[in-house]
């Protein structure tokens, strides 16, 4: 993402007060979340492009407060990207907006076929999630079910013959 992408993302964001089903935003002026899991899990199961933004606090009116160590926060996070099945590669975008340090992830869809990402500390039941508005939902049996038969769907198509 270029920065002028991500300013005009973080203009949005503070004028329209809220998050949506394609952007999160995460404090991380002292330390990293600790549990991304489910918003990694949520938006790797989109169609869309998805970003989380570190270094915006909500209680202050989405305020722009910097993020506690840039090196450090891209590290953690890919450390629990990879703790994804399928592992997710985020791509990060670092700036700066009144001296504070502004860091984005983007977190790439997997394809269709290839779903259902989830968090592998808890299994696909309990570690699959969707994103509903500004929060990851816990999806459903069903949903879970479908990701699954659409991808056994395909499987016979690409197996070898004779």
């Amino acid at each position: 993402m270029l920065e002028q992408e991500l300013i005009k993302l973080i203009e949005f964001i503070q004028k329209t007060k809220t998050e949506t089903n394609t952007i999160e935003v995460k404090t991380a002026k002292f330390g990293v979340p600790t549990k991304l899991f489910d918003t990694l899990s949520s938006f790797s199961n989109q169609d869309d492009g998805v970003v989380i933004i570190f270094g915006l606090d909500e209680r202050l009116g989405l305020k722009v407060v910097g993020v506690y160590d840039t090196m450090d926060l891209q590290k953690k996070i890919v450390e629990q990207c990879k703790q994804m099945e399928a592992v997710v590669r985020p791509l990060f975008t670092v700036l700066q907006i009144d001296n504070k340090t502004i860091v984005s992830a983007e977190i790439p869809s997997v394809d269709y076929s290839q779903r259902l990402v989830f968090y592998k500390g808890s299994g696909r039941i309990k570690g699959s999630f969707v994103r509903g508005g500004e929060s990851d939902e816990v999806m459903s049996e069903y949903e879970i079910y479908s990701y699954e038969a659409y991808r056994k769907k395909l499987e016979p198509e690409t197996k070898i013959c004779c």
